[in-house]
């Protein structure tokens, strides 16, 4: 029985091993993301219509971006957006997918004419949420700075009555 398990094992862990993108992954978590992007445009032009290659390269070129020079952050984004892009189009209900797009948008819009307005658009393909904190929709208002809510009433009356005293209440 323990042969067999054994074996079993084995048999999965070398497919696992040579499946495509994996050395990626592992560089992704090392955090190079350079050598990560590379593997997976390596992976992609043997497998080119593979959503999840075009995920991790994706993601591998947003966080290169992040971490970039000025003058090659702005090409390493537009290489994430087509890729991520490219994700969410193979594989249009995956919605770890268009969540990573989406909180791309989210955090480069600078790079893009229309980020909020695109992540928008990615919103209604996520559909309804709760509006909690750490919700789609509550993560574009803040992005687009549209404040509602008890709270946001309460800080803004707080910051109205101490402006007119002439000081400011944290």
């Amino acid at each position: 029985m323990r042969r067999a398990t054994a074996l079993l094992f084995a048999i999965a862990w070398s497919a696992i091993a040579e499946s495509p993108g994996t050395d990626g992954e592992a560089l992704f978590r090392e955090c190079e993301f350079k050598a990560a992007a590379h593997e997976f445009e390596r992976a992609l032009a043997a497998e080119p219509a593979s959503a999840r290659l075009h995920f991790w390269a994706g993601k591998s070129y947003a966080r290169l971006s992040e971490i970039s020079t000025l003058l090659s952050a702005r090409k390493n984004a537009r290489k994430a957006q087509a890729h991520l892009e490219a994700a969410a189009r193979l594989d249009p209900g995956n919605r770890v997918f268009l969540m990573e797009l989406f909180e791309f948008y989210i955090d480069s819009p600078e790079y893009f004419d229309g980020g909020l307005r695109r992540a928008a658009a990615i919103l209604e393909r996520l559909g309804s949420d709760d509006g909690g904190p750490a919700s789609p929709s509550r993560i574009l208002a803040d992005a687009r700075k549209e404040y509602r809510g008890a709270n946001w009433f309460l800080a803004r009356n707080v910051l109205r009555v101490s402006s007119v005293a002439g000081y400011l209440v944290p």
